[in-house]
């Protein structure tokens, strides 16, 4: 998959980039090998040996693009299924582009199983099925993404998805490309999308996602006014399907491989298991309480803006007077106000919904501690401890501060929509009960309740109130995203503070150790991290782990200190616990594995936008699906397997007896491919 992102004439390059510019930069996963576009004929037995199993094989293609331009290895995940028992040998690619066998699993396979297996292709090996055009403006002019980023203003994408005429495959007709990305609420509120495309908010960001066409070129436009402008990466996949079912299976199939990525490229060491398995006790005790606290807390929430909403008319009902009309009446509005103070009905629902919005957030911080276990345990998998420590003390700074800003934001996106929605929600109740008195006052307060239910009715007809309250809801959404940061920040320090203990325990703070984790276990994380911030000391003065913080060192001075480098070797274990061997830079590896399972969440988002009945996307998924399954219809009623080829050697034969395989037309025995690339956010 190539992206190609525009750039303005005559501008020099980003810092730190290497681009080539002419009206925008334009990269390509180059083809090396003389490989006949379309598929090759499988090579001779005798020359590539296939091993004795009958065997068919799927691949899901992982790639990262920044500034245009891929960066590392193509991460291709194998899943084989075996039809026949014996062995299965499969092909990569040396870094000269020739293939190279590999004996899958190093034995034989009985009938019935599967295997898996992970290649690296080096970059600029293979060419990807479609190319991606981004192409930014920033009001009106085209513009680079640097300058994109953080700017206010009218943001512009123009994305166009294309075939690759570099690719020796026909994945481009055959599968239906889907490009997906955020933009956060507190960026902007709304996305204008070319037709065919969709819009959606998705808690604390707006989800944006287009359904290209197989075999064709698509454009799509999007424009929004920003503040502080960011988004998430690209994210573009491609997969085959016959109808909405199964793409919905193959994307969130793909979806679900790439947030395993990290588990499937890289494993962890043996020297870390102990901590691993500490780590993930305490991520599911704080998962579980997560789901208990918000379980609770978000119940509690819907009643208490009931009860307030139903104490703010009762007694907006009772300032009622005269002829009531058809909207709201601003004298028993100002009535209604009076009594926000002081001991009444109205004053207490107040308080009730204030409390219940922040427990409803409040919640959330047991979902941030534990998805910041789940990072840590990730990030020990990828790299280690080495230099863990520092670098969770920066993140967690970062977080909090981060975390801070965030409430105060929500608290004000709350205030400015409560407003509107109050109006919009007396104007339904003042409509519904004027309608019950015959337009009069008097005997009002008969008819409130009945006025109430029918102005809750009305939320999914009344524009105003759908609207109003999605504003709400957004601002909800924020503070509680808010506190999760801030459980987030909370947790990281207290796991730096643990794993600068478990690297270092050579002069005697083991004891020391094992009460921190029984202080954990105890009283659970959150608290430990707030006796920690409280000034509690994290050891006696003994050596620290090896990212170079002393035990009783001060947390401010170890933010900012550089982290040590890290490890210069590292056994690493893939699937099945297969050795892969040892990698001198784990950098560039990790931070490609870290933005595909960014961008799983986005994927599995949009597959649950566009299988929703009745959208303007399903229409164009519903076309694109058609396409794709004609054209599969018609590559498999214009050839067939080779004539000469036997019955157990066709199992192994993609479609018209040429390989489909992404790495190298030698491996005879694949099927079918998904694909995942993401481009940088912003």
């Amino acid at each position: 998959m190539t992206v190609i992102r525009s750039t303005r004439r005559g501008q020099g390059k980003h810092p730190g980039r290497i681009a080539g510019r002419v009206c925008g930069i334009t990269v390509s996963c180059a083809m090396t090998l003389a490989i006949a576009a379309g598929g090759a004929a499988p090579a001779h037995e005798a020359e590539y040996p296939l091993g004795t199993a009958a065997a068919t094989k799927t691949q899901d293609v992982f790639g990262i693009l920044h500034a245009g331009t891929i960066s590392g290895e193509l991460y291709i995940v194998n899943d084989f299924q075996i039809d026949q028992s014996g062995t299965i040998i499969d092909y990569g690619l040396t870094g000269a582009g020739e293939p190279i066998a590999t004996a899958v699993g190093g034995g034989e396979h009985a009938a019935g199983t599967a295997a898996n297996t992970l290649t690296k292709v080096s970059s600029g090996l293979k060419a990807m099925p479609w190319t991606v055009r981004v192409q930014y403006s920033l009001n009106g002019p085209n513009v680079d993404s640097s300058a994109v980023s953080g700017a206010n203003g009218l943001v512009g994408l123009h994305v166009t998805v294309s075939p690759n005429p570099l690719a020796d495959t026909d994945y481009a007709t055959t599968t239906i490309p889907v490009i997906a990305f955020t933009v956060p609420t507190k960026v902007t509120s709304a996305i204008t999308g070319s037709s065919g495309t969709l819009v959606a908010q998705n808690g604390t960001d707006m989800l944006v996602v287009a359904v290209g066409r197989p075999a064709r070129t698509t454009s799509f436009d999007f424009f929004f006014n920003a503040k502080h402008c960011s988004m998430s990466p690209l994210a573009v996949a491609a997969v085959e399907a016959s109808d909405i079912a199964e793409f919905s299976r193959s994307m969130t199939a793909l979806a679900t491989r790439a947030s395993n990525l990290s588990d499937i490229a890289i494993g962890g060491g043996k020297h870390d298991t102990k901590l691993l398995n500490r780590l993930k006790t305490m991520r599911d005790e704080e998962q579980d309480k997560a789901t208990q606290a918000i379980a609770a807390a978000d119940p509690a929430y819907q009643q208490a803006f009931h009860d307030y909403m139903a104490a703010y008319v009762t007694s907006y009902t009772g300032h009622l007077s005269g002829s009531i009309g058809d909207s709201t009446q601003m004298s028993a509005l100002l009535g209604t106000a009076a009594e926000l103070k002081g001991d009444t009905p109205v004053a207490h629902a107040v308080a009730k919904i204030s409390d219940a919005t922040n427990d409803r957030s409040a919640a959330r911080s047991h979902q941030g501690a534990a998805d910041a276990i789940d990072d840590a345990i990730r990030q020990i998998e990828l790299r280690g401890t080495t230099g863990l420590a520092a670098d969770l003390k920066r993140q967690a700074a970062s977080q909090l501060s981060r975390a801070a800003k965030d409430f105060k934001t929500g608290q004000k996106m709350m205030h400015d929509a409560m407003i509107p929605f109050s109006m919009a929600y007396t104007d339904a109740y003042t409509r519904h009960l004027s309608k019950m008195t015959g337009g009069t006052a008097a005997g009002a307060d008969a008819y409130a309740k009945q006025a109430i239910e029918q102005t809750n009715d009305e939320f999914a007809s009344n524009k105003n109130l759908t609207s109003d309250n999605q504003k709400v809801q957004a601002a909800l959404d924020t503070m509680a995203a808010a506190k999760a940061r801030e459980g987030q920040g909370n947790m990281l320090l207290t796991l730096a503070a643990l794993i600068a203990k478990s690297d270092g325990d050579a002069s005697g703070s083991a004891k020391d150790t094992a009460s921190d984790w029984k202080t954990v276990t105890a009283t659970g994380l959150a608290s430990y991290a707030s006796q920690r911030r409280a000034g509690t000391r994290i050891g006696s003065g003994s050596s620290g782990g090896s990212d170079g913080d002393s035990d009783g060192a001060d947390p401010d001075a170890a933010a900012s200190a550089p982290a040590a480098p890290l490890a210069s070797t590292r056994t690493l274990y893939g699937l099945s616990g297969q050795t892969h061997g040892i990698e001198t830079d784990m950098s560039g590896t990790v931070n490609d594995v870290v933005a595909v399972e960014t961008a799983a969440d986005i994927i599995k988002n949009a597959v649950d936008t566009l299988t929703a009945d009745g959208t303007s996307s399903s229409a164009a998924l519903t076309r694109a699906i058609a396409e794709a399954r004609t054209a599969v219809s018609k590559a498999s009623t214009s050839g067939g397997t080779r004539p000469e080829a036997d019955a157990t050697e066709a199992s192994r034969i993609g479609r018209q007896g040429a390989s489909r395989d992404v790495v190298t037309p030698v491996n005879t025995h694949t099927t079918g491919a998904r694909f995942l690339m993401v481009t940088d956010g912003l």
